[in-house]
């Protein structure tokens, strides 16, 4: 009896992994199909109000209104949120460009707190659109303009392209990390949005028509609160489309404390999203509808490095029991070991190269190890709350 329990457990484990390495795999060859959009706006473009949630970004957040201010009209409107700072960011803010107001509840921290203050402060005069962009974020030229006629236009959610870039004079790990960001943002949410006609929402550069957004409740501690949003758009018929032709980009930190502080974040809240998310989406998605199944399988993916992981320890069980007779599983998790890499190597070679140039390639070795720093106390503890990421040198 507990014998016949231990190979089911296996081999619903050995299943699962493989239906995830599968639609990796799926995503990654789908994203060959995905075409810019055409670069024509649809319609006239109409006004918008762009959001740029900021905690404690004295030194960076002038830079960012001025990069933005520089895309927009005199009728546009650019909301700097300050949100619970207690540096100059609002001062700064201002002559740079923005409207900049100012939010004080430290009992409520989180971007979604912020973007629904902006929100709420653009409802005295709506826009047509509004964009999301984080304050660390460039917009290369004409990509506000052109995922907010888009979003208009579609009236639903348009998310740019949005990568990270490693510092200059950065480490190997560094590169291996900006890879990954582009193996996510680039790769998988094309392939994504070919396989299911909806994409990821990604945290910056996204736009919104103002009937849609003024109407969605934004306002919570959620860590990965793009992927919360991304849920919450399917959900109101409203997938999320992605505009490979708009690009937002932003720096990996410089410091050892600030990338583990990003990485942190990410992970531990999309691994949590995606434990209370992905359930109730396969559900759904069981009842006819695509995107939610889509989307399910999608979050249901861990990152790369906790996928790799999971499978090494699963070909160590799998080994373990086709000794003693379970040998369907040891051949599922092969399977999922040779579509992972597969799909991972795939992705770098169409499209990585030149993030991740072959040179490079030993830096993955020193940035699996810095994972142990993003999964340990110190990771765990900064994944609970919105802080702002050390940007300096180490």
């Amino acid at each position: 009896m507990i014998l016949t329990l231990f190979h089911f457990i296996l081999m619903f484990a050995a299943l699962a992994l493989l239906a995830a390495s599968l639609f990796l795999f799926l995503e990654v060859i789908a994203s060959f199909g995905a075409k810019s959009a055409p670069d024509n706006a649809p319609k006239p473009r109409g006004r918008i109000g762009v959001v740029i949630p900021a905690h404690n970004e004295q030194d960076i957040v002038a830079a960012t209104v001025a990069a933005v201010r520089a895309e927009l009209r005199d009728v546009d409107r650019i909301i700097v949120v300050a949100d619970n700072c207690d540096d100059d960011t609002a001062a700064l803010a201002r002559p740079a460009g923005a409207d900049a107001i100012e939010r004080k509840d430290k009992s409520k921290c989180g971007k979604g707190y912020a973007l629904q203050f902006g929100v709420d402060h653009l409802r005295q005069s709506p826009p047509d659109t509004v964009v999301f962009i984080d304050a660390d974020c460039r917009p290369a030229p004409g990509a506000i303009a052109r995922i907010a006629a888009r979003a208009d236009y579609l009236q639903r959610p348009v998310q740019a392209l949005y990568l990270m870039q490693a510092p200059e004079g950065s480490g190997l790990k560094d590169k291996v990390s900006a890879f990954a960001w582009l193996l996510m943002n680039r790769v998988r949410m094309s392939g994504l949005q070919q396989l299911a006609g909806a994409t990821r929402l990604t945290g910056s550069g996204m736009a919104f028509p103002w009937a849609l957004i003024s109407a969605t409740p934004l306002a919570s501690g959620e860590i990965v609160e793009d992927l919360g949003l991304t849920v919450k758009m399917i959900d109101a018929g409203a997938p999320p489309f992605l505009d490979l032709g708009a690009i937002v980009t932003s720096e990996l930190a410089r410091s050892g404390a600030g990338a583990m502080t990003q990485r942190a974040r990410w992970e531990h809240g999309s691994l949590s999203m995606a434990a209370r998310a992905a359930p109730r989406l396969f559900l759904k998605g069981l009842k006819g509808d695509g995107k939610s199944l889509a989307l399910a399988f999608d979050i249901a993916i861990p990152p790369l490095t906790v996928f790799a992981a999971i499978l090494v320890a699963m070909l160590a069980l799998s080994v373990v029991g086709a000794a003693f007779g379970a040998v369907g599983a040891l051949k599922a998790t092969v399977w999922s070991f040779l579509l992972f890499a597969g799909a991972v190597s795939t992705g770098w070679f169409a499209y990585g190269r030149d993030t991740l140039p072959p040179n490079a390639l030993m830096g993955v070795a020193s940035y699996l190890l810095s994972k142990m720093r993003v999964y340990g106390q110190e990771g765990r503890r900064s994944a609970k709350r919105w802080t702002r990421t050390d940007r300096g040198g180490e």
